[in-house]
């Protein structure tokens, strides 16, 4: 097990911005990524389906997902990055719950991350 803890969330982008933030993810700011990777994630995979983005990240160091996060959010790219996404937004991301995961229960069980 590689002892990342692992998350994901779903995101409502509204119709008319839907192109708009899947052309962004495809082509982010250089400095996005870094401050992403120096925040504390250590991968972060997204997917769209029927008007939603899916996100999977994984937080190294013994970090939560709230801990990178909150340093994320801190970084001036960051608060760039959201004053051009946040609006697209239907709704507020909704952390979703972990019920499998394949190497933890091989290891013994399913610990919450």
């Amino acid at each position: 097990m590689n002892g990342a803890k692992k998350y994901l969330f779903v995101i409502k982008i509204k119709p008319e911005h839907q192109e708009d933030y899947i052309g962004l993810h495809k082509d982010p700011y250089p400095e996005m990524l870094r401050a992403i990777k120096d925040a504390g994630f250590t991968k972060e995979v997204l997917f769209f389906f029927e008007g939603q983005s899916i996100v999977y990240v994984e937080c190294g160091g013994g970090m939560s997902y709230e801990e990178c996060d909150r340093r994320l959010r801190e970084q001036d790219i960051c608060k760039k990055w959201d004053a051009a996404v946040g609006p697209w937004f239907e709704a507020q991301p909704v952390l979703c719950e972990k019920i499998f995961d394949l190497e933890q229960q091989l290891e013994g069980g399913l610990l919450r991350d």
